[in-house]
């Protein structure tokens, strides 16, 4: 066998050609036709198929942009803590204030995964007689020491009605430095005379826009077996959020817990508007007591976002549903309120799923929330009763933002 494999190599030569093989021939042939139909289903169904997925990406979108809280921003832009230490000087009236440290602070700055951190300390109301101190920046870290100590002159008398606005900022050599959060020190609260050294770590929040000013008028009625009425009657001295300009201003208002958003009409271009509008709530006489009312003031922008005017936020606790309660609140920013936090927390949650869900449709499977199942196990979702779990999630609690 081989002698004659021998013999048909050499007439081949003779004749000036190469030895062919007719089966690897054959095959790769075969192969070229088959690679050639793939192509050719590719180039035909390929476009159908991107025009599909982009549909579904829409279409999931569509769905995120509903479940997006739009009124407040998110928590999650400022994270991290401030430890601080306060001693009253009663010799020589100087309040003391340490900077010991922060931890787990959020880098601003794209270029790097640390930031270049310093604090900023002023007194609130503003004093400009004594001014403002800030720390030396520490370099590249997301957890700096600064062990650093500043004297305020204050008499004792004078701590009751001051406020400790403390700042964390990022270095930026090459533009405007960036806030990484704040903390505001009720001084009043600190018993210098029962504690002579009072230290705490304090959570940062987003930074609280003092330039709120005005007032609100409300009216709570509650009429059995479970409706609680309230009337936005009118809001008077406004901030205009834009130079030069007044507001077009409306109010969004809420109860925790209820399924409810209502907005009243926007009233232009004024800064004392009045409504005379009355919502309804569905509350069960029993449960008034756990809830408050929050009102948020909004100045409408056609062409931007709109500004905030304040927040007004009413706690039932002390309510009787056989009285009325009606009375005039001062507007200010209340963001950083805890009853604000805690629904912000639920955001958080939902903020973070919506963008794995998302990063995981468009990665994986960008079809798999709009196609028909048969009720088989689908592979690329790792666990579909928790993600269904999390979807029933969102809709019920986050599906109307609250304000």
């Amino acid at each position: 066998m081989g002698g004659q494999q021998s013999a048909y190599k050499a007439k081949d030569l003779e004749k000036g050609g190469l030895p062919q093989n007719e089966k690897k021939i054959h095959g790769l042939s075969r192969l070229m036709t088959d690679k050639s139909e793939h192509e050719r289903q590719i180039a035909v169904k390929g476009w159908d198929k991107h025009d599909e997925n982009m549909k579904n990406m829409q279409l999931l979108k569509g769905l995120f942009k509903q479940l997006d809280p739009s009124v407040m921003k998110a928590v999650g832009d400022v994270r991290g803590e401030i430890q601080l230490s306060f001693k009253y000087d009663f010799k020589r009236h100087l309040l003391l204030v340490k900077v010991i440290k922060c931890r787990e602070l959020r880098s601003k700055d794209m270029r790097s995964k640390m930031s270049d951190p310093y604090v900023k300390l002023s007194l609130m109301p503003e004093n400009a007689e004594i001014g403002g101190k800030r720390t030396a920046v520490v370099k590249q870290s997301n957890s700096p020491v600064f062990d650093e100590i500043f004297a305020f002159p204050l008499k004792e008398s004078e701590l009751v009605d001051l406020k400790m606005l403390v700042q964390v900022m990022d270095a930026d050599i090459l533009g405007r430095d960036d806030f990484l959060g704040e903390t505001i020190v009720n001084l009043n609260t600190i018993k210098f005379r029962e504690d002579p050294f009072h230290t705490e770590w304090y959570t940062l929040n987003m930074e609280t826009d003092f330039g709120i000013s005005g007032e609100l008028e409300v009216t709570v009625r509650y009429e059995v077996p479970q409706s609680l009425f309230v009337t936005v009657h009118r809001a008077s001295g406004l901030s205009a959020r834009d130079a030069g300009k007044t507001a077009d201003p409306f109010v969004k208002l809420t109860i925790p817990g209820t399924a409810t958003v209502f907005k009243s009409q926007v009233i232009k271009d004024t800064l004392d508007p009045a409504w005379e509008e009355t919502f309804e709530f569905q509350v069960a006489e029993e449960e008034i007591n756990s809830r408050y009312i929050i009102f948020h003031v909004v100045d409408e922008d056609t062409f931007s976002s709109n500004d905030s005017l304040g927040q007004v936020i009413i706690n039932l606790s002390t309510f009787n549903p056989e009285r009325h309660l009606h009375g005039t609140y001062p507007l200010a920013d209340l963001r950083n309120a805890p009853l604000l936090r805690s629904k912000w927390s639920q955001h958080s949650t939902a903020q973070e799923f919506r963008e794995a869900l998302i990063a995981h449709a468009a990665s994986m499977h960008p079809t798999f929330l709009f196609d028909q199942h048969s009720g088989k196990k689908v592979k690329y979702c790792y666990n579909l009763n928790t993600l269904c779990k999390h979807i029933t999630f969102i809709i019920t609690q986050v599906w109307h933002p609250y304000i």
